[in-house]
């Protein structure tokens, strides 16, 4: 509390010299950026040009500054591609506080994995699945029981957009009347939830 009393002290004191002198402090409106990994991000701020933000950049900052006593609003115009950008600590007046810093946190987007489940007969017509049991499993550590006469799946975790996934049977349903496998088992996460990684189960 005492530095940050000291600090603000500090800065009235420059303020009022400067002015006393005829001119204000200026501020650069700059901050960090936390993971962002792709183009498309742009930021805006009142009385300013947009600001494109290169990807993978860890700050920004507008070309221009501001006035002691002038209000900033840093916002995400476009947010990156294949995620999510907010801003935090983005609006106040300048001169407030020793500089302004608006942190801009990108987080990836995720989606689920899932798709049908059903009994592929000898005649090669589907029936609905009525095993119990089925333990379907993506990559090393995301599992699922698949339930009596579902239709459907769903992984309860999501991954983010460009990782790799791989479903696969990692137990078959009780009985042994019933043999499945995963179709389209194997890709990378679009920009999309992926619904068509499907179980076909055959009949012994």
């Amino acid at each position: 509390m005492t530095c940050s009393v000291l600090r603000h002290s500090l800065l009235l004191t420059l303020a009022l010299g400067l002015a006393a002198c005829g001119g204000k402090a200026t501020f650069p409106v700059e901050g960090k950026v936390v993971n962002l990994k792709y183009p498309g991000l742009v930021l805006s701020n009142i009385g300013m040009s947009d600001l494109p933000v290169d990807a993978k950049a860890t700050s920004y900052r507008f070309p221009n500054t501001i006035e002691y006593g002038v209000q900033y609003d840093v916002q995400v115009k476009s947010t990156a591609l294949h995620q999510d950008c907010t801003p935090d600590n983005n609006k106040d007046t300048a001169g407030r506080q020793a500089s302004i810093s608006a942190t801009i946190t990108c987080r990836d987007f995720t989606y689920q994995i899932g798709g049908a489940v059903k009994i592929v007969g000898a005649d090669g017509q589907a029936k609905p699945y009525v095993g119990e049991n089925l333990v379907l499993i993506n990559g090393s550590s995301d599992r699922i029981n698949v339930a009596k006469d579902a239709q459907s799946y769903k992984f309860g975790s999501a991954i983010a957009f460009g990782v790799s996934y791989g479903v696969s049977v990692l137990q078959q349903p009780d009985g042994g009347k019933l043999v499945c496998s995963v179709d389209r088992g194997i890709g990378e996460m679009g920009d999309a939830e992926v619904t068509n990684v499907n179980v076909l189960c055959r009949e012994k």
